[in-house]
């Protein structure tokens, strides 16, 4: 079987052109199915690598906050006082000397120390101290005691007090009065232990 030209043009270059075609279809189609997964792929990737930046720049902000929140905490440590401070001795020394600063008589100092607060409150992190005082002064020595107590260098707030005059009112002396008081500060006893 002698082949015509025409025949032999169709074997040697139509059927390899379509097969070459279809090859080449085929290939295109698995091609830009693969481009098209990988593309997906890349655009997931890219979403996750934004959010986890949105994360990153949210931590920054927060590890800022954190250390503006750690100064005002240090800040308002030092502004409590120290057990050692606020013991019954040391403290005791203060008041007296707040008491000779102001001129009045310090008759009475006793405490109720290291009581974690009020009942039925959580524990934390305080030790809340008080002391109930009784001085004794005319009226200017009466308020600078208390001016000393509140602007001391510590954290020292007057819950309550009460005032009566002392003896008999008379005009060429300045009337005595008898102040009680009742003052508490806290101690940072630290972070809790787990």
């Amino acid at each position: 079987m002698k082949l015509s030209e025409k025949q032999l043009l169709i074997l040697t270059i139509v059927i390899p052109a379509v097969i070459a075609i279809i090859f080449a279809g085929v290939g295109f189609f698995i091609f830009n199915k693969k481009i098209t997964g990988l593309n997906k792929e890349i655009a997931e990737i890219t979403k996750k690598i934004d959010e986890e930046n949105v994360r990153l720049e949210k931590m920054a902000k927060l590890g800022e906050e954190l250390t503006k929140l750690r100064l005002v905490q240090d800040a308002l440590q030092s502004l409590l006082p120290t057990k050692e401070e606020i013991s019954y001795e040391n403290f005791i020394d203060t008041l007296t000397r707040f008491s000779r600063e102001a001129g009045v008589k310090l008759t009475s100092a006793t405490s109720d120390e290291g009581k974690g607060g009020p009942p039925g409150v959580a524990a934390t992190n305080f030790d809340r101290i008080s002391y109930a005082l009784k001085i004794q002064g005319d009226f200017f020595q009466v308020i600078n005691y208390i001016y000393f107590l509140e602007t001391y260098q510590r954290f020292i707030k007057v819950d309550n007090f009460s005032v009566r005059p002392v003896g008999q009112v008379t005009i060429d002396k300045p009337t005595q009065y008898a102040m009680d008081l009742k003052i508490t500060s806290y101690v940072y006893k630290g972070p809790p232990t787990k």
